[in-house]
Protein backbone atom coordinates (compact mmCIF):
# COMPACT_ATOMS: atom_id res chain seq x y z
CA UNK A 1 0.00 0.00 0.00
CA UNK A 2 1.55 3.59 -0.90
CA UNK A 3 2.31 6.16 1.70
CA UNK A 4 -0.67 7.42 3.70
CA UNK A 5 -1.81 10.57 4.70
CA UNK A 6 -2.48 11.97 7.94
CA UNK A 7 -5.32 14.34 9.14
CA UNK A 8 -5.24 16.08 12.28
CA UNK A 9 -7.91 17.84 12.94
CA UNK A 10 -8.78 20.61 16.00
CA UNK A 11 -12.35 22.05 16.73
CA UNK A 12 -12.35 25.17 18.36
CA UNK A 13 -15.24 25.24 21.01
CA UNK A 14 -16.65 28.84 21.67
CA UNK A 15 -18.18 30.62 25.46
CA UNK A 16 -18.30 33.50 26.85
CA UNK A 17 -15.36 33.46 28.08
CA UNK A 18 -12.68 31.85 25.42
CA UNK A 19 -11.50 29.97 23.13
CA UNK A 20 -10.89 26.18 24.09
CA UNK A 21 -8.59 23.85 21.64
CA UNK A 22 -10.26 20.77 21.68
CA UNK A 23 -7.44 17.93 20.68
CA UNK A 24 -9.02 14.87 18.16
CA UNK A 25 -7.26 11.70 17.52
CA UNK A 26 -5.67 12.14 14.18
CA UNK A 27 -7.57 10.04 11.33
CA UNK A 28 -5.50 7.99 8.37
CA UNK A 29 -6.79 8.71 5.33
CA UNK A 30 -7.08 6.64 2.10
CA UNK A 31 -4.11 7.99 -0.54
CA UNK A 32 -5.33 10.84 -2.89
CA UNK A 33 -5.46 10.43 -6.23
CA UNK A 34 -4.00 12.59 -8.62
CA UNK A 35 -6.81 15.10 -9.65
CA UNK A 36 -7.55 14.54 -13.66
CA UNK A 37 -9.09 17.71 -14.12
CA UNK A 38 -7.02 21.04 -15.71
CA UNK A 39 -9.59 23.05 -14.46
CA UNK A 40 -8.98 25.36 -11.08
CA UNK A 41 -10.02 23.58 -8.19
CA UNK A 42 -10.59 23.38 -4.60
CA UNK A 43 -10.13 20.53 -1.90
CA UNK A 44 -12.53 20.87 0.81
CA UNK A 45 -13.13 18.51 3.92
CA UNK A 46 -16.50 17.82 4.99
CA UNK A 47 -17.88 18.73 8.23
CA UNK A 48 -20.64 16.34 8.17
CA UNK A 49 -21.93 13.40 6.21
CA UNK A 50 -23.80 13.97 2.84
CA UNK A 51 -25.07 12.63 -0.33
CA UNK A 52 -23.76 12.24 -3.27
CA UNK A 53 -26.07 12.07 -6.26
CA UNK A 54 -25.96 11.67 -9.97
CA UNK A 55 -29.02 12.57 -12.50
CA UNK A 56 -31.34 10.27 -14.07
CA UNK A 57 -33.64 11.47 -16.57
CA UNK A 58 -33.46 14.94 -14.95
CA UNK A 59 -34.04 13.06 -11.21
CA UNK A 60 -31.41 13.53 -8.60
CA UNK A 61 -30.76 10.13 -7.40
CA UNK A 62 -28.85 8.93 -4.36
CA UNK A 63 -25.80 7.37 -4.94
CA UNK A 64 -23.86 7.08 -1.60
CA UNK A 65 -23.78 8.82 1.71
CA UNK A 66 -20.15 9.99 2.48
CA UNK A 67 -18.87 10.28 6.00
CA UNK A 68 -18.13 13.44 7.79
CA UNK A 69 -14.59 13.73 6.99
CA UNK A 70 -14.36 12.94 3.25
CA UNK A 71 -12.13 14.77 0.95
CA UNK A 72 -13.79 16.49 -2.09
CA UNK A 73 -12.63 18.16 -5.51
CA UNK A 74 -14.93 20.65 -6.71
CA UNK A 75 -14.06 23.38 -9.27
CA UNK A 76 -13.87 27.29 -8.37
CA UNK A 77 -16.35 28.00 -11.16
CA UNK A 78 -19.02 25.02 -10.31
CA UNK A 79 -22.64 25.00 -11.34
CA UNK A 80 -25.63 24.78 -9.23
CA UNK A 81 -28.81 22.06 -10.04
CA UNK A 82 -31.66 22.83 -8.69
CA UNK A 83 -33.34 19.92 -10.16
CA UNK A 84 -35.84 17.28 -8.29
CA UNK A 85 -34.72 15.08 -5.71
CA UNK A 86 -35.86 11.51 -4.43
CA UNK A 87 -35.87 11.39 -0.67
CA UNK A 88 -35.32 8.72 2.08
CA UNK A 89 -38.27 8.11 1.75
CA UNK A 90 -38.78 7.38 -2.17
CA UNK A 91 -40.28 10.38 -2.65
CA UNK A 92 -39.40 13.68 -4.96
CA UNK A 93 -38.61 17.09 -3.35
CA UNK A 94 -37.36 20.05 -4.66
CA UNK A 95 -34.66 22.50 -2.66
CA UNK A 96 -34.07 25.83 -3.07
CA UNK A 97 -31.09 25.57 -1.74
CA UNK A 98 -29.66 23.71 -4.78
CA UNK A 99 -26.72 20.80 -5.37
CA UNK A 100 -23.61 21.85 -6.37
CA UNK A 101 -21.86 19.75 -9.28
CA UNK A 102 -20.03 18.28 -10.33
CA UNK A 103 -17.63 17.00 -7.39
CA UNK A 104 -15.26 14.24 -7.15
CA UNK A 105 -13.97 12.15 -4.18
CA UNK A 106 -10.90 12.15 -3.18
CA UNK A 107 -10.61 10.23 -0.01
CA UNK A 108 -12.50 9.57 3.15
CA UNK A 109 -11.37 8.49 6.75
CA UNK A 110 -9.70 5.25 7.53
CA UNK A 111 -12.71 3.79 9.45
CA UNK A 112 -14.44 3.81 6.11
CA UNK A 113 -12.12 2.15 3.79
CA UNK A 114 -13.59 -1.06 3.36
CA UNK A 115 -16.46 0.37 2.55
CA UNK A 116 -15.40 3.24 0.38
CA UNK A 117 -12.18 1.25 -1.30
CA UNK A 118 -10.00 3.14 -4.11
CA UNK A 119 -11.89 0.83 -6.74
CA UNK A 120 -15.36 2.39 -5.65
CA UNK A 121 -14.63 5.53 -5.30
CA UNK A 122 -13.34 5.32 -9.35
CA UNK A 123 -16.50 4.03 -9.92
CA UNK A 124 -18.36 6.35 -7.89
CA UNK A 125 -15.60 9.65 -9.93
CA UNK A 126 -16.97 7.95 -13.26
CA UNK A 127 -20.57 8.04 -12.97
CA UNK A 128 -22.26 9.34 -16.47
CA UNK A 129 -23.28 12.58 -16.20
CA UNK A 130 -21.05 13.74 -12.98
CA UNK A 131 -21.76 13.80 -8.86
CA UNK A 132 -23.57 16.22 -6.99
CA UNK A 133 -23.73 17.02 -3.17
CA UNK A 134 -26.30 19.32 -1.46
CA UNK A 135 -24.96 23.14 -1.42
CA UNK A 136 -25.30 23.57 2.40
CA UNK A 137 -21.02 22.94 2.23
CA UNK A 138 -20.80 25.89 0.85
CA UNK A 139 -19.68 27.28 4.31
CA UNK A 140 -16.90 24.71 4.33
CA UNK A 141 -16.14 26.12 0.63
CA UNK A 142 -16.18 29.62 1.87
CA UNK A 143 -15.36 29.28 5.76
CA UNK A 144 -16.33 32.08 8.31
CA UNK A 145 -13.27 34.37 8.28
CA UNK A 146 -12.68 37.56 6.06
CA UNK A 147 -14.68 38.87 3.66
CA UNK A 148 -16.98 37.79 0.76
CA UNK A 149 -15.35 37.96 -2.86
CA UNK A 150 -16.84 41.68 -4.05
CA UNK A 151 -19.28 41.00 -7.21
CA UNK A 152 -18.53 43.27 -9.85
CA UNK A 153 -20.33 44.65 -13.21
CA UNK A 154 -21.25 41.23 -15.84
CA UNK A 155 -22.63 41.03 -18.86
CA UNK A 156 -26.17 39.59 -18.76
CA UNK A 157 -26.79 36.67 -20.54
CA UNK A 158 -29.40 35.65 -23.02
CA UNK A 159 -31.26 33.78 -20.33
CA UNK A 160 -31.37 37.07 -18.20
CA UNK A 161 -32.51 38.98 -21.07
CA UNK A 162 -35.43 37.05 -21.65
CA UNK A 163 -37.11 37.82 -18.27
CA UNK A 164 -35.29 41.25 -17.49
CA UNK A 165 -34.29 44.24 -19.80
CA UNK A 166 -30.39 45.07 -19.04
CA UNK A 167 -30.69 47.02 -16.27
CA UNK A 168 -32.65 44.72 -13.89
CA UNK A 169 -35.93 46.07 -14.70
CA UNK A 170 -38.33 42.86 -14.89
CA UNK A 171 -40.07 42.22 -18.62
CA UNK A 172 -42.68 40.48 -16.31
CA UNK A 173 -45.27 42.08 -14.60
CA UNK A 174 -47.51 41.02 -11.52
CA UNK A 175 -48.84 44.48 -10.75
CA UNK A 176 -52.31 43.12 -10.12
CA UNK A 177 -52.00 40.27 -7.89
CA UNK A 178 -49.80 42.45 -5.61
CA UNK A 179 -52.16 45.30 -5.54
CA UNK A 180 -54.95 42.81 -4.74
CA UNK A 181 -53.01 40.86 -2.01
CA UNK A 182 -51.10 44.14 -0.50
CA UNK A 183 -54.02 46.90 -1.23
CA UNK A 184 -53.22 50.48 -1.05
CA UNK A 185 -50.00 50.54 1.11
CA UNK A 186 -48.27 49.14 -2.55
CA UNK A 187 -45.38 51.66 -3.68
CA UNK A 188 -46.42 54.03 -0.67
CA UNK A 189 -43.83 56.39 -0.06
CA UNK A 190 -43.48 57.69 3.01
CA UNK A 191 -42.23 60.91 3.56
CA UNK A 192 -39.32 61.17 6.42
CA UNK A 193 -40.74 64.36 8.00
CA UNK A 194 -43.83 62.66 8.97
CA UNK A 195 -42.14 59.92 10.90
CA UNK A 196 -40.86 60.91 14.40
CA UNK A 197 -37.07 61.17 14.92
CA UNK A 198 -36.69 58.17 16.71
CA UNK A 199 -38.81 56.16 14.11
CA UNK A 200 -36.43 57.82 11.10
CA UNK A 201 -33.19 56.70 13.37
CA UNK A 202 -35.08 53.23 14.24
CA UNK A 203 -35.71 51.80 10.17
CA UNK A 204 -32.18 53.98 9.27
CA UNK A 205 -30.64 51.64 11.76
CA UNK A 206 -32.49 48.51 10.49
CA UNK A 207 -32.20 49.22 6.88
CA UNK A 208 -28.24 49.80 7.42
CA UNK A 209 -27.59 46.81 8.70
CA UNK A 210 -29.41 44.58 6.49
CA UNK A 211 -27.45 46.61 3.55
CA UNK A 212 -24.01 45.79 5.65
CA UNK A 213 -24.79 41.95 5.45
CA UNK A 214 -26.25 41.57 2.63
CA UNK A 215 -23.88 44.18 -0.19
CA UNK A 216 -21.96 41.73 -2.26
CA UNK A 217 -21.04 44.77 -4.18
CA UNK A 218 -18.25 45.96 -1.31
CA UNK A 219 -16.72 43.76 1.23
CA UNK A 220 -19.07 42.26 3.29
CA UNK A 221 -17.81 40.05 6.37
CA UNK A 222 -18.49 36.91 6.18
CA UNK A 223 -19.40 35.91 9.96
CA UNK A 224 -22.66 38.02 8.89
CA UNK A 225 -23.80 34.88 7.64
CA UNK A 226 -21.25 31.62 8.93
CA UNK A 227 -20.36 31.34 12.06
CA UNK A 228 -19.47 27.33 13.34
CA UNK A 229 -22.02 24.50 13.02
CA UNK A 230 -21.78 23.59 16.57
CA UNK A 231 -22.47 26.80 18.31
CA UNK A 232 -24.88 27.62 15.04
CA UNK A 233 -27.01 24.66 16.54
CA UNK A 234 -26.77 26.04 20.54
CA UNK A 235 -28.08 29.81 19.05
CA UNK A 236 -30.79 28.60 17.49
CA UNK A 237 -31.96 26.19 19.96
CA UNK A 238 -31.06 29.46 22.86
CA UNK A 239 -33.60 31.75 20.57
CA UNK A 240 -36.22 29.26 20.47
CA UNK A 241 -36.08 28.41 24.30
CA UNK A 242 -35.35 32.20 25.62
CA UNK A 243 -35.93 34.80 23.08
CA UNK A 244 -32.17 35.31 22.63
CA UNK A 245 -30.80 36.75 19.14
CA UNK A 246 -27.49 36.17 18.09
CA UNK A 247 -25.88 38.96 15.53
CA UNK A 248 -23.57 36.86 14.10
CA UNK A 249 -24.13 33.75 11.32
CA UNK A 250 -27.57 34.15 10.23
CA UNK A 251 -27.24 31.45 7.65
CA UNK A 252 -25.85 28.94 9.26
CA UNK A 253 -28.12 29.16 12.21
CA UNK A 254 -31.17 29.24 9.66
CA UNK A 255 -30.25 26.55 7.22
CA UNK A 256 -27.63 24.31 8.93
CA UNK A 257 -29.36 24.56 12.13
CA UNK A 258 -32.98 25.51 13.03
CA UNK A 259 -34.61 24.33 9.16
CA UNK A 260 -32.68 21.06 9.98
CA UNK A 261 -34.16 20.06 13.19
CA UNK A 262 -37.36 21.52 12.10
CA UNK A 263 -37.36 19.04 8.80
CA UNK A 264 -37.66 21.35 6.60
CA UNK A 265 -33.77 21.48 5.60
CA UNK A 266 -34.39 21.28 1.64
CA UNK A 267 -36.48 24.81 1.58
CA UNK A 268 -34.86 27.29 4.14
CA UNK A 269 -35.75 30.43 2.26
CA UNK A 270 -38.00 32.44 4.45
CA UNK A 271 -36.43 31.06 7.60
CA UNK A 272 -33.06 32.31 6.51
CA UNK A 273 -34.19 36.05 5.64
CA UNK A 274 -36.28 35.72 8.95
CA UNK A 275 -32.95 35.49 10.71
CA UNK A 276 -31.55 37.96 8.76
CA UNK A 277 -34.18 40.37 9.62
CA UNK A 278 -33.44 39.47 13.03
CA UNK A 279 -30.23 39.75 13.80
CA UNK A 280 -30.11 43.28 11.86
CA UNK A 281 -32.89 44.48 14.29
CA UNK A 282 -30.78 43.16 17.14
CA UNK A 283 -27.24 45.11 15.88
CA UNK A 284 -29.52 47.93 15.31
CA UNK A 285 -30.29 47.78 18.78
CA UNK A 286 -34.21 47.57 18.74
CA UNK A 287 -36.23 44.62 19.50
CA UNK A 288 -37.89 42.31 16.70
CA UNK A 289 -40.91 41.28 18.90
CA UNK A 290 -42.39 44.89 18.89
CA UNK A 291 -43.22 44.61 15.24
CA UNK A 292 -43.41 40.65 14.83
CA UNK A 293 -45.39 39.30 18.03
CA UNK A 294 -48.34 37.33 18.11
CA UNK A 295 -50.63 39.95 18.95
CA UNK A 296 -49.74 41.12 15.35
CA UNK A 297 -50.52 37.36 14.37
CA UNK A 298 -46.77 37.67 12.85
CA UNK A 299 -44.09 36.26 15.24
CA UNK A 300 -40.91 35.73 13.25
CA UNK A 301 -40.32 32.55 14.08
CA UNK A 302 -39.96 29.35 12.07
CA UNK A 303 -43.00 27.36 13.21
CA UNK A 304 -44.78 30.59 11.79
CA UNK A 305 -42.51 32.79 9.36
CA UNK A 306 -41.06 29.59 8.06
CA UNK A 307 -43.27 29.56 4.42
CA UNK A 308 -42.77 32.25 2.07
CA UNK A 309 -46.36 33.57 1.89
CA UNK A 310 -46.79 33.76 5.82
CA UNK A 311 -42.88 35.73 5.39
CA UNK A 312 -44.32 38.52 3.58
CA UNK A 313 -47.26 38.67 5.44
CA UNK A 314 -45.37 39.15 8.46
CA UNK A 315 -43.12 41.58 7.12
CA UNK A 316 -46.39 43.41 5.75
CA UNK A 317 -48.21 43.57 9.28
CA UNK A 318 -45.21 44.51 10.64
CA UNK A 319 -45.88 48.12 8.96
CA UNK A 320 -42.86 47.27 6.14
CA UNK A 321 -43.67 48.91 2.61
CA UNK A 322 -44.75 46.68 -0.45
CA UNK A 323 -43.08 47.74 -3.68
CA UNK A 324 -43.76 46.87 -7.35
CA UNK A 325 -40.88 45.34 -8.41
CA UNK A 326 -41.55 45.97 -12.28
CA UNK A 327 -41.88 50.19 -10.95
CA UNK A 328 -39.51 50.52 -8.40
CA UNK A 329 -35.93 49.56 -8.18
CA UNK A 330 -35.44 46.82 -5.12
CA UNK A 331 -31.84 48.58 -3.71
CA UNK A 332 -30.04 46.78 -1.68
CA UNK A 333 -31.36 45.30 1.51
CA UNK A 334 -34.67 45.01 -0.16
CA UNK A 335 -36.82 41.46 0.96
CA UNK A 336 -37.39 40.36 -2.47
CA UNK A 337 -40.47 37.80 -3.39
CA UNK A 338 -40.77 35.66 -6.08
CA UNK A 339 -43.92 36.50 -7.91
CA UNK A 340 -46.10 38.02 -4.86
CA UNK A 341 -44.61 35.97 -2.50
CA UNK A 342 -46.45 33.26 -2.36
CA UNK A 343 -45.56 29.68 -1.05
CA UNK A 344 -44.56 27.67 -3.01
CA UNK A 345 -42.33 30.45 -3.88
CA UNK A 346 -38.81 31.71 -2.93
CA UNK A 347 -37.58 34.90 -0.97
CA UNK A 348 -34.34 36.72 -1.13
CA UNK A 349 -32.54 39.37 -0.55
CA UNK A 350 -31.32 42.51 -2.87
CA UNK A 351 -27.09 42.36 -2.64
CA UNK A 352 -26.58 44.68 -5.30
CA UNK A 353 -26.95 46.10 -8.84
CA UNK A 354 -30.79 46.81 -8.00
CA UNK A 355 -31.97 42.87 -7.33
CA UNK A 356 -29.74 41.75 -10.15
CA UNK A 357 -27.54 40.55 -7.52
CA UNK A 358 -28.87 38.58 -4.90
CA UNK A 359 -28.24 36.52 -1.23
CA UNK A 360 -30.55 33.65 -0.70
CA UNK A 361 -30.34 30.23 1.58
CA UNK A 362 -28.43 28.88 -1.64
CA UNK A 363 -25.98 31.44 -2.82
CA UNK A 364 -25.17 33.49 0.73
CA UNK A 365 -21.90 34.09 -1.23
CA UNK A 366 -23.86 36.63 -3.66
CA UNK A 367 -25.86 35.18 -7.06
CA UNK A 368 -25.56 37.07 -9.95
CA UNK A 369 -28.71 36.85 -11.74
CA UNK A 370 -27.43 37.64 -15.07
CA UNK A 371 -25.46 33.91 -15.15
CA UNK A 372 -28.27 32.42 -14.25
CA UNK A 373 -30.14 29.76 -16.85
CA UNK A 374 -33.96 30.51 -17.84
CA UNK A 375 -35.31 27.39 -16.17
CA UNK A 376 -33.69 29.00 -12.39
CA UNK A 377 -34.75 32.47 -13.20
CA UNK A 378 -38.36 31.29 -14.40
CA UNK A 379 -38.96 29.29 -11.20
CA UNK A 380 -37.01 30.94 -8.33
CA UNK A 381 -36.10 34.94 -9.54
CA UNK A 382 -39.05 36.41 -11.32
CA UNK A 383 -38.80 39.58 -8.78
CA UNK A 384 -42.13 40.33 -8.18
CA UNK A 385 -42.67 42.62 -5.04
CA UNK A 386 -40.00 43.37 -2.66
CA UNK A 387 -40.08 45.19 0.98
CA UNK A 388 -38.57 47.81 2.85
CA UNK A 389 -38.99 49.81 6.12
CA UNK A 390 -41.41 52.73 6.26
CA UNK A 391 -39.46 55.80 4.53
CA UNK A 392 -36.91 53.85 3.19
CA UNK A 393 -38.31 54.52 -0.56
CA UNK A 394 -36.70 53.03 -3.49
CA UNK A 395 -35.75 54.89 -6.43
CA UNK A 396 -38.52 54.14 -9.98
CA UNK A 397 -36.78 52.31 -13.13
CA UNK A 398 -37.38 55.69 -14.82
CA UNK A 399 -35.21 57.56 -12.54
Amino acid sequence: MSAQSILVTAFFLFNSNAVHAVEVKPQILLPIPESSQSIPTKKIILSEGKMIRYEVNGILEAKAELPAGAQIEIPLEYTKKYLPFRNSKGNLERSSTGFIHPIRILSVPADYQDEFTAEKINDFNTTAGGLSIFASIIEDIEGTEGHFAVHTTSEPNEAFLEYFHADGRPKFRYSKSIRKRFGSRLNHMVDGKSLSSEEREKWRSIYSELKRAATRTEPSEKSYMMIDSKLAQRLSAQFEKTGAISTRGAWTIATRATAVRHGFESVPCAEFQSEVLRQAYQRAGYRVTDDFNENKKNPLIWHHTAAVVNFSAALYRAGWIPWDASVYRPITGSFIMHQVGKSPGHTYISAGEDGMIVVDNGSPQGKDLRKSSARVLSMMYQSGVFFLPPGINPPAWSE
